[in-house]
């Protein structure tokens, strides 16, 4: 960890904010720090950056955070969502001048878990969740999967009313373990497959993460869960 160039890197990044004290005192208010009331659009260790950055620049009049603790991740995430954004304003002059005005997005290094210190109830619209790390080594570490109940419970009530989340994983156990804990939740459960690729969903199946583009070559099975609140 000494040696990872990545730490210095997102020191002071203007994207990327590791300082709890700063985090947790934003509960609430992230409508003030976007200097907005548009929505609010969560990802949670959700992978690779190509997903992520994508919606941030397809989606303007939105806002999105991201939550991350690999310095690797965070640093390649907000330097590509920055490229990308500077590509399409030189392409799109209306596109240019809602960027000028509205900076939407910010990845906090932060663990999953933590939540419910960073926002407040139906302070979150839509939270994505794509392919957690499902500690399947040894059956001990089936407590450090960060879809479990008081997560979920958690999840429910930072959630808006009628709005969702969405999760999708290639580790079958776990995704039977995920509709377990999903039995003493809230949540309505919308869409489910344990083969979303071949089921009909009414879900758009080109936005896809680097992981679900490697899995489809590999013609590796996918699950789906979507919920509402």
């Amino acid at each position: 960890m000494i040696n990872n160039p990545y730490i210095e890197k997102i020191k002071n990044h203007p994207k990327i904010e590791t300082d709890l004290k700063k985090i947790y005192l934003k509960k609430w208010k992230w409508n003030n720090f976007f200097w907005n009331k548009n929505s609010i659009i969560l990802e949670i260790w959700t992978g690779l950056w190509n997903f992520f950055s994508e919606e941030v620049n397809n989606n303007p009049d939105k806002n999105y955070i991201w939550m991350e603790i690999k310095y690797k991740r965070l640093y390649k995430t907000a330097e590509k969502t920055l490229r990308n954004i500077c590509n399409y304003a030189l392409n799109n002059e209306k596109l240019q001048k809602i960027k000028q005005e509205n900076d939407n997005f910010i990845l906090l290094k932060d663990y999953g878990e933590n939540i419910n210190k960073i926002f407040l109830e139906e302070e979150i619209e839509i939270t994505y969740i794509f392919f957690p790390d499902p500690w399947e080594k040894k059956d001990r570490q089936k407590k450090h999967r960060l879809l479990q109940r008081d997560f979920l419970n958690n999840l429910y009530k930072i959630t808006k009313k009628w709005w969702k989340i969405i999760i999708k994983t290639d580790h079958m156990e776990y995704f039977e373990f995920i509709l377990e804990e999903l039995q003493e939740n809230p949540f309505m459960i919308k869409q489910k497959s344990f083969d979303y690729e071949k089921d009909e969903l009414l879900i758009e199946k080109e936005k896809i993460t680097e992981f679900e583009s490697k899995f489809r070559w590999e013609r590796k099975k996918v699950c789906y869960v979507e919920l509402e609140k």
